[in-house]
C-alpha cells in the first residue's frame, strides 16, 4: 500500500488498468465474466480483420452491411487497445453491429495464471460490448486439457461460438514444421471439450476444421486472409494478369 493506493478505487483511465471498478457479473470462482447468449438468427456473413476497422470510414466508402462481424484472429498486439482502451476502441467499433471477442492467445508453455487471465480478458472485453449495445459471439480458445478448467467459462450453452482453425488443416509434412501431430491433435480433443460442454449451436470457424469436428457440431466457415489472397491471385491468373 502507498498513500496513492485508493486512487485504484476510485480514478478511472490510467489507475485502472486491470478495470477493477468495472466488474461483469460471474457465475464461477474466478470472476470470469459471464456473456449473453447470442442466438442462431445472428451468424455474421462475413468477418473483417480488426486492423482493417477503420476503412469504413474512409471518404467514398458505402458503410458496413448489417451482417459483417469483427474478428481478431490476430496478433494480440494488434488488438490490445481493446482491453487498454476500452472506450477509445469503441469509435473504430461502432460502424459494426457483431463483434467477435478477442482472440487473446493461451500458449501451452505459458503459466496457467496468464492463460486464465487471457481468457478473462476476452469475456471482459465481450460483456462491455455487450452492455454498449453490440451483438457478440465469444470466441473459444484452449491450450492443454489442464486449461478446461477455465477456458469455456462464461461462455453459456446452446449459443453460437467462434474458432479459428488457423494452421490446424495443414498436411502432416507441413504439420511437422508447424508444431507436428500434438498440436493437431490438442486442438482436435479441445474442440470436442467444447463442443460436449457448451453444446454450441453452431461454430464458426475462421479457417478450414478438420473433418471430425464436422461431425460432432454443425459449422459454418470463412475464409481466412491468406485464402482471400489466393483465390484474388487464381482470379488474375485466369484474366492474364500475371
Amino acid at each position: 500500500m502507498t498513500r496513492t493506493s485508493h486512487r485504484w478505487q476510485s480514478q478511472p483511465g490510467n489507475f485502472d488498468t486491470l478495470h477493477a471498478t468495472q466488474l461483469f457479473p460471474a457465475d464461477n470462482a474466478w470472476g470470469i465474466p459471464v456473456l449473453e447468449h447470442t442466438p442462431v438468427s445472428r451468424i455474421p456473413g462475413w468477418l473483417v480483420p480488426y486492423r482493417q476497422r477503420i476503412r469504413v470510414n474512409e471518404p467514398g466508402t458505402q458503410g458496413v452491411p448489417d451482417d459483417g462481424c469483427v474478428h481478431f484472429f490476430l496478433d494480440d498486439y494488434r488488438f490490445e487497445t481493446v482491453w487498454n482502451r476500452p472506450n477509445k476502441a469503441l469509435a473504430a467499433l461502432a460502424p459494426y453491429q457483431m463483434l467477435l471477442t478477442p482472440d487473446f492467445s493461451l500458449y501451452r508453455d505459458w503459466p496457467l495464471t496468464l492463460q486464465l487471465w487471457n481468457v478473462y480478458r476476452n469475456r471482459w472485453c465481450g460483456r462491455f460490448w455487450q452492455e454498449k449495445g453490440f451483438t457478440v459471439i465469444p470466441t473459444v480458445s484452449w491450450s492443454t486439457a489442464v486449461s478446461y478448467d477455465f477456458c469455456f467459462l462464461g461462455v453459456p450453452r446452446r449459443s453460437v461460438v467462434a474458432v479459428s482453425a488457423v494452421g490446424v488443416n495443414l498436411s502432416t509434412s507441413s504439420r511437422q514444421a508447424w508444431d507436428g501431430p500434438l498440436a493437431y491433435q490438442l486442438f482436435v480433443d479441445g474442440f470436442m471439450e467444447m463442443v460436449r460442454r457448451l453444446e454450441p449451436q453452431v461454430v464458426l470457424s475462421y479457417g478450414r476444421l478438420p473433418a471430425v469436428c464436422h461431425e460432432l457440431v454443425a459449422v459454418i466457415t470463412y475464409p481466412t486472409r491468406w485464402t482471400n489472397i489466393r483465390a484474388a491471385r487464381r482470379d488474375r491468373r485466369r484474366e492474364g494478369g500475371g
